[in-house]
């Protein structure tokens, strides 16, 4: 906080030195939060947006490279292929198949209901929208604390270009893209990207000299545009992704080392994906369209590949394969008059889920850490002889095995139907008044099997994944909710927007990966509730050469859903209530014709205000900083036949929790990020600096078997080149 206290008065300076005179304004960003197209500083909402521009001027890979730059978004990440999105202090921490997200991430308006599909996205993008606060009227299920909508950038018709791009660095760092658009005749166009990146690891494993932690991406995107001169147009995109990190898990004393001792080097955490989106519209008249969107999602992915000893010798590790297949159908009919604009809609979802743990581990030496030779009847070694389980008598023992294995497994099923509408009345020129709502069943079955295994730990009664089940066990679960919107807007003048809003988020319940031998029955979980408030300004100063937003909210979360590792196995309960407070704002002022100057800040306030754990009380939701922010700024200047842009940007984050027991402390910790380019129309270079102070911070801490770490990559430079045809 205090850093950012110190930058205050030179952005004041600088603005105060701005000639206002000047032509050259904000450019306007039109958004489609609210299911039609509106400038960014019109809608009664809080979003923070990145153009297609933007995101490629960042480097962007995917969603985690503008958390920095948007208050009150964080992610925390345990490798390329996995994140779990916060956003104003509330997330999801499990990637099981039992709960769902908590902030809903959006592909061309295709809910990707895992945080692994949301990172192919980020190549040939459009434009990206950071919704805050529940969206259950505009974005659907499972939006309880925000939404993030990314759109890809669609053919133009009339129009044959192309790009091609090449970047190397530091790090093993390489990174090629080539986009083509083709203008196939006055009604249709086709579009085509492929991107591939690669990066050395972060460590070296001292025992093969394998790299760890590093990444291997290619993805491969077709899009096809039919417009039927306005009445009606279609358009399909399929994306193609495959994914393969190599991944390590470390210990606390390791985190920043530059080598580590594992006995080997765990499975890649791969992630091979296909999504396919269909998007149709038609004018039904001047004041009436009709929208369907048809979506398909496929993935297979290994989301935590772990040497889970964390040591150069072989006691256990554990992978588990995922698969995932996700339908949807939406259909929306908007309308307008002078005085109302309004939209209904409708949508199904089915989706498929199926996992497998696969633990190894050495039995001899799990005999001897978990105290077994103890309860041997003959020698005190139980791989030679037998344990007494129930104090009954001899029980034998098979020879042990190295390595043996327990690989209980399950499937889940999912279909959601939801109805909705949203309308904003016109009250006049200067007031609308907006209302929504949106009911919503979610139907889920989940179908776990823990057998019996000859190994120890199944023998055991399965001490790491829990008890064991007689066959397979199924159990279903189904939960309702109706979630309205309300808000109230007025616009004083053209320049200033002043709001006040009130939503009820949701987010399904579901079914544990647990099975419950006194009630033989899978343990269940409730749905979560938020209510939220929220008051805030948007502002258009110095004569659009400037933009200063705004808000402070309340959400009050019930039935908090908490998800712990229990050992291997996410649980999930619900704990008790959230309360949240807190502000944010950004700003982008220009200052002359030349540079440009932008930021952002977040103040949050976290608190369990009531638990059926007493001790969590009073503590802090995880992933919450207390303050957050960014400043940055960009100048630009014609040089030669092209254009120079030199730009940087500072982010801070204040200390925070990866735990609601606050026990894992990531300190405070600021990045400076810089990019140094020269471009015309048809080529230009770019020199991309990355953390370039070379902090030290975490990208996860939990408790796997161990206390266990996962580090942010360091500094990072890379030339990039790019020629356009």
């Amino acid at each position: 906080m205090n850093a950012l206290l110190k930058l205050a008065p030179i952005a004041a300076a600088l603005l105060a030195t701005s000639v206002i005179a000047q032509e050259r304004t904000i450019e306007e960003v039109v958004v489609t939060a609210t299911k039609r197209p509106e400038s960014l500083q019109d809608i009664p909402i809080s979003v923070n947006a990145f153009t297609g521009e933007q995101i490629e001027a960042a480097g962007v890979k995917d969603i985690r490279d503008i958390a920095g730059q948007t208050p009150g978004l964080q992610i925390k990440s345990r490798g390329e292929t996995e994140g779990s999105v916060f956003i104003r202090g509330i997330g999801s921490v499990a990637p099981g198949i039992g709960a769902d997200p908590a902030v809903g991430i959006y592909i061309d308006g295709l809910y990707a209901s895992r945080a692994t599909n949301a990172t192919a996205a980020f190549f040939d993008v459009e434009r990206v929208e950071v919704v805050k606060g529940p969206q259950g009227t505009l974005f659907g299920r499972n939006a309880s604390s925000g939404a993030i909508s990314i759109i890809t950038r669609k053919p133009e018709i009339g129009e044959n270009y192309g790009r091609a791009l090449v970047g190397f660095g530091d790090e093993g760092q390489q990174k090629y893209e080539f986009i083509y658009n083709a203008g196939l005749s006055d009604s249709t166009a086709l579009r085509i990207g492929v991107k591939h990146d690669r990066r050395d690891g972060l460590y070296t494993n001292s025992v093969n000299g394998q790299d760890l932690n590093g990444r291997e991406h290619t993805n491969a995107r077709l899009s096809f545009l039919y417009d039927a001169g306005g009445m009606w147009d279609s358009h399909f995109s399929a994306e193609y992704a495959d994914m393969s990190n190599t991944a390590a898990f470390v210990g606390p004393a390791d985190s920043f080392a530059e080598s580590v001792a594992l006995n080997d080097a765990p499975d890649d955490q791969t992630l091979e994906s296909l999504r396919v989106n269909w998007t149709n519209n038609w004018s039904l008249s001047d004041a009436l369209s009709l929208t369907s969107i048809t979506g398909y999602y496929t993935h297979d992915v290994n989301v935590t590949p772990v040497d889970a000893d964390l040591v150069d010798l072989f006691v256990a590790d554990f992978n588990e394969p995922q698969t995932n297949d996700y339908f949807s159908q939406e259909f929306r009919l908007n309308g307008s008059s002078d005085t109302i604009d309004w939209f209904v809609g409708a949508s199904y979802a089915k989706e498929e889920l199926g996992f497998t743990n696969a633990l190894r581990y050495d039995e001899p030496i799990v005999a001897f850490l978990f105290g077994l030779n103890d309860l041997d009847l003959g020698n005190g070694d139980v791989c030679d002889g037998g344990i007494d389980f129930d104090g009954t008598g001899d029980v034998a023992v098979p020879l042990c095995a190295t390595p043996a294995i327990e690989t209980p497994s399950g499937d889940g099923e999912t279909e959601s139907v939801a109805v909705y509408g949203d309308l904003t009345w016109h009250l006049n020129d200067q007031i609308d008044v907006v209302a929504g709502v949106r009911y919503t069943r979610d139907d889920k079955t989940l179908t776990y099997n823990n057998p019996p295994t000859d190994g120890l730990l199944g023998g055991l009664d399965a001490q790491i994944f829990g008890p064991l089940t007689p066959g397979p066990v199924t159990s279903s679960v189904d939960f309702t909710s109706t979630d309205p919107r309300v808000a109230l807007n007025w616009m004083p003048n053209d320049d200033i927007m002043l709001y006040v809003s009130g939503a009820k988020g949701y987010k399904s319940g579901g079914l544990n990966r647990q099975f419950d031998p006194v009630a033989q029955d899978i343990l269940p979980f409730d749905k979560e509730e938020n209510t939220a408030y929220e008051l805030g300004i948007k502002s258009s100063l110095f004569g659009g050469r400037g933009q200063l937003n705004a808000a402070i909210f309340s959400n009050e979360y019930e039935n908090f859903q908490l998800e712990r590792l229990v050992n291997l196995v996410p649980q999930v309960e619900n704990i008790g209530n959230i309360d949240v407070v807190g502000a944010e704002a950004d700003f982008r002022f220009l200052i002359g014709d030349a540079f440009e100057l932008f930021g952002s800040l977040s103040v949050l306030d976290t608190e369990v205000k009531e638990s059926i754990e007493p001790a969590l009380v009073g503590n802090n939701a995880p992933m919450a900083a207390e303050t957050s922010g960014s400043l940055g700024g960009k100048y630009t200047v014609p040089m030669g036949t092209g254009d120079l842009d030199l730009s940087a940007v500072w982010t801070y984050s204040d200390r925070f929790f990866f735990d609601i027991e606050n026990t894992f402390e990531q300190p405070s910790y600021s990045t400076i990020d810089a990019r140094a380019a020269w471009a015309n129309d048809r080529w230009g270079v770019a020199l991309i600096g990355e953390n370039l102070a070379d902090e030290e911070y975490l990208a996860e801490s939990f408790l796997f078997l161990d206390v266990t770490n996962i580090r942010a990559w360091g500094r990072l430079l890379r030339l990039e080149a790019h020629l356009n045809f």
